[in-house]
């Protein structure tokens, strides 16, 4: 899946810019609030299954395969997690819904 695929399916929630990371411009405590919520067993790293839950999370359609790649591209040590770090890196919160006018 290319970054510009990602961004597009799930509506800006996760973002690579160009190959920069957008959340490492700026701290966001959303990311860590996403980081811990995914995190179900507490290790401070996330499995392919718990970080295939931020697809459920943000309410977008991927198969397993989707999840996969995505999940081996934030993974950039390879070792078969991502860390808080990793995440921080890759993960842009989704933009405020405008109202409807």
């Amino acid at each position: 899946m290319t970054k510009a695929f990602l961004s597009l399916m799930l509506g800006g929630a996760l973002m690579i810019a160009g190959g920069l990371p957008v959340a490492a411009q700026q701290p966001d405590a959303s990311g860590d609030k996403a980081f811990a919520t995914l995190d179900g067993d507490k290790d401070g790293k996330l499995s392919l299954a718990e970080f295939g839950k931020l697809f459920d999370m943000e309410g977008k359609k991927a198969t397993d395969q989707e999840k996969q790649n995505e999940f081996k591209a934030w993974d950039a040590n390879a070792d078969g997690s991502v860390s808080k770090t990793e995440f921080s890196a890759n993960y842009s919160p989704a933009p405020p819904k405008q109202p409807k006018q």
